[in-house]
């Protein structure tokens, strides 16, 4: 008996597409037509490519990446050009966010891509991200402070290390020169040799903390376009036809319901006083 009922549903289900099959192929189809003519009128873009070389120090390149599109970045931008004169500043730098793409490849380059209205706005508005986002890589006051204190006794061990290494190199000279007491000269020299560069490299890596980025890690400037990206008219088309087909083929059922329900006695007594209900509230008529 249940095969028999699910069969009788799919039946119904079948009839029910054949009789709307031309309202169900010609909707979408229409829909898709308008939408590709609509395409059509869409303003062209134009896009600017910038590529960055970022040390790992003081941003690593995920994270010069990901703060490009952050508000930190967007707001001057924003009000440098004057993009929320006619709307909000969250309304503006929401499309600008949407405007800039940051990404990092395999080859560790941070790819900038701005897109604008035209090839001049585009290379201006994605210098200004650059621009903007280079001044995020200068410490805070606090920073600076932390930074200038880890400095200080950065050199101080360097030129300690230094002393040292210069002292045992030359107290070692003659002892370097016997078997018996090469290696563990050798061995007390390298460790001393090691920890200057530590010390060294410690210098370099707060020094350049520091001072912050410039524009000297731009391998690539912002290109000026001088074609406009096309907007993906098949796939605008594509997505039109299948939600009208998914939104007729939703309307269909839920009028097939209502007239299946119109027939059972019930069921339809429910449905006159909802009608009447309805009728009622839109012409504000109030029962007696």
């Amino acid at each position: 008996m249940e095969s028999r009922a699910n069969l009788a549903s799919l039946l119904d289900l079948l009839v029910v597409l054949a009789e709307n099959a031309k309202l169900l192929l010609l909707g979408p189809l229409l829909v898709g037509l308008l939408a590709l003519g609509v395409s059509f009128t869409l303003p062209q873009q134009f896009v600017s490519e910038a590529i960055l070389a970022v040390p790992a120090t003081p941003q690593p390149p995920p994270q010069a990446a990901s703060l490009m599109r952050s508000p930190l970045v967007l707001d001057p931008v924003v009000a440098a050009f004057d993009l929320a004169k006619s709307r909000s500043v969250n309304q503006a730098r929401q499309e600008l966010a949407d405007a800039v793409k940051s990404s990092v490849g395999k080859d560790g380059l941070l790819r900038l891509n701005v897109t604008g209205p035209s090839p001049a706005q585009a290379q201006a508005l994605a210098n200004a991200v650059i621009d903007a986002w280079v001044k995020t890589t200068k410490p805070t006051e606090q920073d600076r402070k932390d930074l200038e204190t880890r400095l200080t006794y950065a050199k101080a061990s360097l030129e300690g290390a230094s002393g040292l290494l210069a002292r045992l190199s030359k107290e070692s000279a003659g002892y370097l020169a016997q078997p018996l007491t090469r290696g563990e000269a050798g061995t007390t020299l390298a460790s001393v040799g090691e920890l200057q560069s530590r010390y060294l490299n410690e210098v370099l890596t707060v020094t350049r903390s520091l001072q912050g980025l410039s524009r000297d890690v731009v391998v690539q400037p912002p290109t000026l376009p001088t074609e406009h990206v096309s907007p993906k008219k098949s796939l605008i088309t594509v997505l039109a036809a299948l939600a009208a087909g998914f939104a007729l083929l939703l309307w269909i059922f839920i009028r097939q319901s209502w007239r299946g329900l119109a027939t059972q006695p019930d069921a339809a007594n429910k449905l006159g006083l909802l009608r009447a209900a309805l009728k009622i509230n839109a012409f504000g008529v109030a029962k007696s």
